[in-house]
């Protein structure tokens, strides 16, 4: 039986994708029995993915499934627009030299309950200031696409610090340590001397792009796990594929 590998929306194209359902409809075949499939739903750590599966291979008729997999888009892209944001304000603080308390006030506006106090967050950012990379464990430093908010925020604040105790310079070995193309990029830019609009346009055009890939993977995961219940042959499911690549 073929194994389908986990799956990360924020870091597959839709290429990838596409091959993960393919996998899947492999583990399925023909037949009625889609358990296998909803076992499956337990090893995958993509949120969406892990929705499509729970919710599209038990008895929930096709329309509702499909009303179901947009709510859990739609509040998943909200939140994923969010965090870039944060990233983005992050970003463009530490061009301006911002004061950490303004940048994270700031911050704090895009949650209608805050993820943690804001004199924790600076407490734990101003800690690891004093901490170098090699000295603890990277994954204090990496801003991924998944971090609890409270997380991010603190993380975000600590690389806002740097550059207003030391300078930009200091961000560049901590590159390499963060997962999030949008902050790993951004922070690319402001190391190599890019000016604010320039900076500030490809914030705006990447967070887009970003949100709209997202949108488009997740409407092809939510038709090719429709496809799989229909039971269509492979070859049909791969035509559905294509027509999202």
């Amino acid at each position: 039986m073929a194994q389908a590998k986990d799956i990360d929306l924020n870091k597959m194209d839709a290429a990838g994708v596409a091959a993960f359902w393919l996998t899947l409809k492999k583990t399925a075949g023909n037949g009625k029995n889609f358990k296998p499939l909803q076992q499956e739903a337990e090893h995958v750590s993509d949120p969406f993915i892990r929705h499509i599966l729970d919710i599209c291979f038990c008895d929930i008729e096709e329309s509702r499934v499909r009303a179901l997999a947009k709510a859990k888009a739609d509040s998943l892209l909200y939140d994923k627009g969010r965090r870039l944001n944060l990233m983005r304000v992050c970003l463009l603080d530490m061009l301006n030299l911002e004061n950490p308390h303004r940048t994270l006030a700031k911050m704090m506006a895009h949650y209608t309950h805050s993820p943690a106090s804001g004199a924790a967050v600076l407490k734990y950012a101003q800690a690891l200031l004093r901490v170098k990379p090699q000295d603890k464990n990277i994954a204090h430093f990496d801003v991924s696409d998944r971090l609890a908010d409270d997380a991010l925020v603190t993380r975000l604040i600590f690389y806002n610090l740097l550059v207003r105790h030391k300078d930009k310079m200091a961000c560049q070995e901590y590159v390499p340590l963060v997962s999030s193309r949008f902050f790993r990029d951004g922070l690319a830019l402001i190391i190599d001397g890019f000016e604010e609009p320039f900076v500030r346009r490809w914030l705006r055009v990447h967070r887009q792009t970003s949100l709209d890939d997202a949108a488009h993977k997740m409407q092809m995961s939510t038709e090719l796990a429709l496809g799989i219940r229909a039971r269509f042959e492979y070859a049909d499911l791969k035509r559905v594929a294509r027509s999202f690549i």
